[in-house]
């Protein structure tokens, strides 16, 4: 372009922007003398042309106009588009002056403080009555506008958010089951490290979508956080740390970790009924790497856990599922003891060695399943599970003594005797705890 058509290019884009300034005398002169519809009329008018759309003058003025038609709860029924259109005239006003010189001169503040303020109440009304779709889009709006004036040092509130509309936005997403939008307000709060009784829920929720996303360094982040807003709350972070890890970690990491963890008295029972269930229910596929003698071990830890979490609250389900997975290892043994079948010294030595172990396991397994079952009995108003696990223990109980009665035929008449009886006792329970459903 040569310097004559560059010249008359620049005077072309110099008269446009004289000519959309002078269409706006008369909507600015009406709109000072509250006479809105009429302004709307004219400003409507000065839009027709494209290049107003390009004139940060007239998008200000568009939505001063437009915010004023907004506020009165008359005429935002009759143009109930009032507020998109001031919103929309606001957002790309800001988009072309990045200084804000005629919004901070020429009273832009009160479309800003219009919009923010009604599509707050309007959010507010919506959350009262559960609509949540309504309410989050109000409060979207609202939000933004307050972030505006915070970012910009344009309200007398001196915070990085504005921090209740912030929330409010994050509840509504959260009720409305946007997930996406509910973390882009929670951790917006988070990262302000605000804390407070009433807002200890919000961290929860981060940290229980972080756990569904698998997001080691994020989850870490905000249970950091967590942890140092709400100190008295250890058990409760605790108990998302353990589950993230067990949803996570691999096999190993969880054995170094219990076998870490342990010694130092500071697992709850909790911890402990999550690290015996890890152990109790390995995927065939990662326990299959192990050999016979390994996954009995993490069978056994499975069982030790079961046992201190017991310890720690009594619960006769815990007892049960200790005793339970050392009947399963005593069944494991029984296969093997059978397969040993045959003459000769050898094979006689190897079946008592099996015959010593399965000894120990049962007699083990009779201690847990004992102390369940008297729990479990001596309870009223047992719960479904409950009462699932007393008429199971009975089953198993019976069949312990049963084989140990067996053992000690024609060796030890004294134990032959004891263990009948004790085999005969919880055998005549059989069928006698039935589930609530079916009493």
């Amino acid at each position: 372009m040569n310097m004559k058509n560059l010249l008359l290019a620049v005077s072309m884009m110099i008269a446009g922007k004289a000519v959309v300034a002078q269409k706006l005398d008369e909507p600015n002169k009406l709109l000072l003398l509250s006479k809105y519809e009429d302004a709307k009329k004219e400003i409507d008018k000065t839009f027709t042309d494209p290049k107003a759309s390009e004139n940060p003058e007239a998008l200000l003025l568009k939505s001063k106009i437009y915010a004023e038609l907004y506020l009165d709860s008359a005429l935002r029924a009759k143009y109930p588009d009032a507020g998109d259109q001031t919103y929309d005239a606001l957002k790309k006003y800001i988009a072309k002056d990045a200084t804000l010189k005629s919004l901070k001169e020429n009273n832009g503040m009160r479309a800003v403080s219009i919009i923010y303020s009604t599509k707050f109440n309007e959010g507010r009304k919506y959350f009262t009555e559960s609509k949540w779709e309504d309410a989050l889009n109000s409060f979207v709006i609202a939000e933004d506008m307050g972030d505006f004036i915070s970012k910009n040092g344009l309200g007398n509130n001196k915070q990085n958010i504005d921090t209740f509309t912030v929330v409010y936005a994050g509840y509504a997403a959260q009720n409305a089951k946007n997930t996406e939008k509910a973390m882009h307000y929670y951790t917006k709060f988070a990262a302000e490290k605000i804390g407070g009784k009433d807002f200890v829920e919000i961290y929860r929720y981060i940290l229980n979508v972080e756990l569904d996303t698998k997001n080691a360094t994020e989850f870490g982040k905000y249970l950091a956080l967590a942890k140092q807003l709400y100190p008295n709350e250890s058990t409760l972070w605790n108990a998302y740390e353990m589950e993230f890890m067990t949803k996570n970690a691999g096999l190993s990491q969880m054995l170094a970790k219990y076998k870490e963890a342990d010694p130092s008295g500071k697992l709850t029972s909790k911890d402990y009924v999550t690290y015996a269930e890890y152990f109790a229910n390995v995927p065939k596929e990662e326990l299959s790497k192990l050999d016979s003698a390994e996954q009995f071990n993490v069978k056994s830890l499975a069982s030790e856990a079961f046992g201190k979490a017991f310890n720690g609250e009594q619960n006769g389900v815990y007892a049960f599922n200790s005793g339970v997975l050392l009947y399963q290892q005593f069944n494991t043994m029984e296969d093997a003891f059978l397969a040993l079948r045959g003459e000769g010294a050898a094979l006689k030595a190897k079946r008592d060695t099996v015959q010593k172990q399965q000894t120990a396991l049962a007699d083990k397994s009779i201690e847990w399943m004992e102390k369940a079952y008297n729990i479990l009995k001596a309870k009223t108003d047992r719960e479904r599970v409950e009462t699932s696990c007393l008429s199971k223990s009975v089953d198993f109980l019976a069949n312990l003594y049963q084989w140990k009665r067996d053992k000690a035929r024609g060796k030890n008449v004294q134990d032959y005797d004891k263990f009948d009886a004790k085999y005969k006792q919880y055998d005549s329970e059989h069928g006698m705890y039935t589930t609530p459903k079916q009493q």
